[in-house]
């Protein structure tokens, strides 16, 4: 039985900065959902629905008190996949769930995968070029 879960990531409208990073999150979790590729970690009966689009903290905090947010990150160049575990939200901290390794299984997967496609140790979709 498939398992849907959604990643949504704020519009490109001046707060968020665009790059390679959110790019290739965003194409990592379209494929994982398409069946090109597996994330390490994540059944491939999880699929994972990309939107972008805006995010309000009334909706966020709505989603941590009813139990329906499963995992925050940030991602970027210097970073990759950064685990979220607060927000400060009028005085008070807006818990997310904490994970062993700091990372959830979609962040984890998507750091990893991002990582090797990097680092060459992987391949996919012709993202990697060698360099002479």
């Amino acid at each position: 039985m498939a398992v849907h879960v959604d990643l949504i990531t704020p519009p490109l409208d001046g707060t968020i900065l665009p790059g390679i990073t959110r790019e290739s999150t965003l194409a990592l979790a379209d494929a994982h959902t398409s069946g090109k590729l597996q994330l390490p970690g994540v059944p491939q009966t999880q699929k994972i629905h990309t939107h972008v689009r805006t995010l309000t903290m009334p909706e966020i905090a709505a989603w941590s008190e009813q139990g329906r947010l499963l995992e925050a990150f940030g991602v970027g160049t210097a970073v990759v996949v950064a685990p979220v575990a607060k927000i400060g939200r009028k005085g008070k901290g807006l818990m997310f769930p904490v994970h062993e390794a700091g990372l959830g299984p979609i962040g984890k997967g998507l750091e990893t995968d991002i990582l090797e496609f990097q680092t060459g140790r992987r391949e996919f979709e012709g993202w990697s070029v060698v360099a002479l």
